[in-house]
């Protein structure tokens, strides 16, 4: 006799201190095109939303391709549950790249830093022929 497996449901996974200790979020993030030529402009794109109840003075931001930090800035004044976009190009050189944003990458927001995965880099394999 086979036992069935319970199904995993990451839905309802949660962080051991929970969304109540977030502070911002990555909400969105994009790169296009994803299948693009040699020399072609890749536009990457990721939005921030702060998820407090009280206005953040400043969030800290950075975009990437493989280990290479391609831009970097902060956002200022963001008040509760609005976000910021941030949007940068990247000429496609050959081969095979991970574009990623990451919020607040030094943690200066202090976030509680065990298991909090509201705000790690998002990022995409893009391969470039």
């Amino acid at each position: 006799m086979t036992k069935k497996r319970k199904k995993l449901n990451l839905k309802s996974m949660s962080t051991i201190h929970g969304k109540k200790d977030d502070k911002i979020r990555v909400v969105d993030f994009k790169v296009t095109p994803l299948n693009p030529k040699k020399g072609e402009s890749v536009t990457v794109n990721m939005a921030i939303k702060n998820v407090t109840s009280k206005t953040l003075k400043s969030i800290p931001w950075q975009m990437g391709v493989d280990r290479k930090i391609l831009h970097s800035g902060t956002g200022y004044n963001l008040p509760p549950g609005e976000s910021f976009k941030v949007c940068i190009t990247w000429k496609a050189a050959r081969g095979e790249h991970f574009i990623y944003g990451d919020a607040d990458p030094n943690n200066i927001l202090k976030e509680p830093k065990i298991k909090q995965f509201n705000n790690l880099p998002q990022g995409i394999d893009v391969l470039v022929k």
